[in-house]
Order: C-alpha cells, then sequence, then structure tokens
C-alpha cells in the first residue's frame, strides 16, 4: 500500500466520522489513483488508434484529475502538475475541435439537398485534412507523456506490469538516473486540510458560476460564453470529486450542470466551427487554389450561423434551479463537519 494510502486508512480508522463515510465514500488518493489509471489507458489508445472517442475520453480525465490535484492546491505542487494536464488538454482539443467539426458537419448533410451537400463535402474534405495535418503536429507532444510521473509524484504505487516496463524504459534512456529519482514517492496527505479547502474551493466555484450566469444575455461575448461553460465544468467536477468522496449526493445539480454545458458547447461548436471555416477560406493561398469553392464552403458557414442562432435562443435565459445552491451549501457544510471531526 503506498504511504499515502496509508496515512488515509489510519485516519479513517481514528475517527468514527470517518469510518462512516469511508462506506460510502473513497479517499480522495483513491479518486486520483482511479483516474491516473484511466488517464493511462486512454493515453495508450490515443497514440495506438488517434480515435476520436479516446482523445476525447483522455481530455475530459485530465479535467476531472485536475479538479481533483486541487483539493490538493496547498499541500504538493499541484500547480506544475495542473499545468500539465492542461498543456496535455490544449494538444488533445487541437485534434478534438475538427472531430467535433466532422461531427457537426456528417450530422447536417443527410437532410439537405444535393447543393448543400456538396457544399458540406467540401467542408469535410478540407477539415478532415487538416485534422490529419494536426494530429501529426501534436503526436510527438503526446509521445512524450509521462503519466506515471504524477501517480510517483503523489507516491502512488505503480501497477506490476507497469513497474517492469518504466524499469526497462529508464535502463534503456541516457538519463535513467534522472528518471529514477523523478519516482521518489514522498507525499502525505492532511485529510483536514483537504476538506477544509474543498468546502471553500466549493463555494468560490458555484459563486463564480451564478456571476457569470447573472451576467450573460444573447448578446454575450462568444469568450464569454465559453468562460460560463469552463465555470460549469469546474463546478461539476468539483461537485464529482466530493460526492465520491461520500459527501452527499449531488446527481441531480450534476445532472442540470451537465445539460448546461452540452447546450453551450453545442452553441461553441458551430460558433468555432464557423470561425474555422472562414479562417481557411480568408487564406489567399487557399483562395486562389479553390476559388469557386471557396464561395460554397462561406454559403455553408452562413447555414450553420443560422442553426446557432437557434442554439443561442433556446439556451437564454439561463435559470440557475434552487437546488444547485442548496446542493453545494449542503455538501460544504457536510465537507466543514469532517475536517472537525478529524
Amino acid at each position: 500500500m503506498a504511504e499515502a494510502e496509508r496515512i488515509f486508512a489510519s485516519r479513517a480508522k481514528a475517527s468514527p466520522h470517518a469510518q462512516r463515510r469511508a462506506r460510502s465514500g473513497r479517499s480522495l488518493i483513491e479518486i486520483i489513483s482511479s483516474q491516473i489509471d484511466l488517464l493511462r489507458k486512454y493515453h495508450v489508445a490515443v497514440l495506438d488508434t488517434e480515435a476520436t472517442e479516446a482523445v476525447h475520453k483522455m481530455r475530459v480525465t485530465t479535467r476531472r484529475l485536475q479538479a481533483s490535484l486541487d483539493l490538493l492546491e496547498d499541500q504538493l505542487s499541484a500547480p506544475k502538475l495542473k499545468r500539465r494536464l492542461r498543456r496535455w488538454r490544449r494538444a488533445l482539443s487541437l485534434v478534438r475541435n475538427y472531430d467535433v467539426f466532422l461531427e457537426l458537419m456528417e450530422q447536417e448533410s443527410p437532410s439537405r439537398g444535393q447543393v448543400r451537400q456538396e457544399q458540406f463535402q467540401l467542408v469535410k474534405n478540407t477539415l478532415q485534412q487538416q485534422r490529419v495535418k494536426t494530429a501529426s503536429k501534436v503526436r510527438p507532444l503526446l509521445e512524450r507523456i509521462d503519466i506515471d510521473k504524477i501517480a510517483l509524484t503523489l507516491g502512488l504505487q505503480l501497477s506490476q506490469t507497469e513497474a517492469v516496463e518504466r524499469a526497462a524504459n529508464e535502463v534503456s534512456s541516457p538519463d535513467h538516473t534522472q528518471a529514477k529519482q523523478t519516482g521518489k514517492p514522498a507525499m502525505v496527505i492532511d485529510e483536514r486540510r483537504v476538506v477544509a479547502y474543498a468546502a471553500d474551493r466549493l463555494d468560490q466555484r458555484i459563486a463564480e458560476f451564478q456571476a457569470l450566469v447573472a451576467q450573460s444575455h444573447p448578446a454575450t461575448d462568444p469568450a464569454e460564453l465559453h468562460q460560463l461553460r469552463i465555470a460549469a465544468k469546474r463546478a461539476r467536477y468539483l461537485l464529482e470529486t466530493v460526492s465520491q468522496m461520500g459527501h452527499g449526493d449531488a446527481s441531480r445539480t450534476l445532472r442540470w450542470l451537465k445539460t448546461l454545458q452540452d447546450r453551450i458547447g453545442d452553441w461553441h461548436d458551430f460558433e468555432a466551427l464557423e470561425e474555422e471555416i472562414i479562417t481557411i477560406v480568408s487564406s489567399r493561398e487557399f483562395m486562389k487554389e479553390h476559388l469557386a469553392e471557396s464561395g460554397r464552403m462561406l454559403q455553408a458557414a452562413a447555414h450553420l450561423q443560422k442553426k446557432k442562432e437557434v442554439l443561442v435562443s433556446k439556451l437564454f435565459p439561463i435559470r440557475v434551479p434552487q437546488h444547485v445552491a442548496i446542493t453545494s451549501q449542503r455538501i460544504a457544510r457536510s465537507l466543514r463537519r469532517h475536517g472537525q471531526t478529524q
């Protein structure tokens, strides 16, 4: 058992409240460990297949892991680890954006006439070429990703297979001494500080989200609306983590946040696709080589713009249900009570 896990277990035994919670929830280190396992799995799938689903799931897992590491902000070099995860996610996003664009075009094509289908097919062909180029550019960065470094920094044990593979790689590496030094497990977690920080962080995340909702309206700048979506994600993933730790059921609020996040995401996808088409067509080199096709691509973009306007009309006004505040307050109280009993 890893040192951090042993410390968590011993503290749980020392507190009856912690024992009750342990039966219905997992320790933060267990949650992080499972997230790292998933991240490792999806990373392998991305390198092996570059499949759309693998790219998407690896991105989502980096955000979930980042939310969990955020609760260790004042106990380890969490900012450094979180920056690393953001860098990976941004690289994946460059590829994921084209996957989303192609999916949107695929959804639109079947219901259109021949002329519109030809316009969309031209856009799809161009986007597919861009996707291949982008995947090729980011692959070197993805190949350098070492997920085990995060596990070792946190003092988590690798599986026997992973440990053997890593040892073999380190021995064959010209800088294997440095690699060994990187894996020194020295993580000690103070759970009282974790739950106290989690309660304050939850209050902060919900307040930030509600403030952005209050400022949003149909004419909101796309960048600001995107920030609202990010705020919804941050609140959602933090609630997921503390719920898994056994501090209350947030399923209803999580469903609502995901629905809002998806609706903003649908709008943002059309916005980003429109910008991508304009950027491609605006290239002097592309326009000279595809003068007639450029016009058809812009016509397709005009159709997508109408779809985006429909989505905006369905999105607003955003009304945050009362259970969002009630649930977050209830869970924050549970976190603070747990911190006081440690």
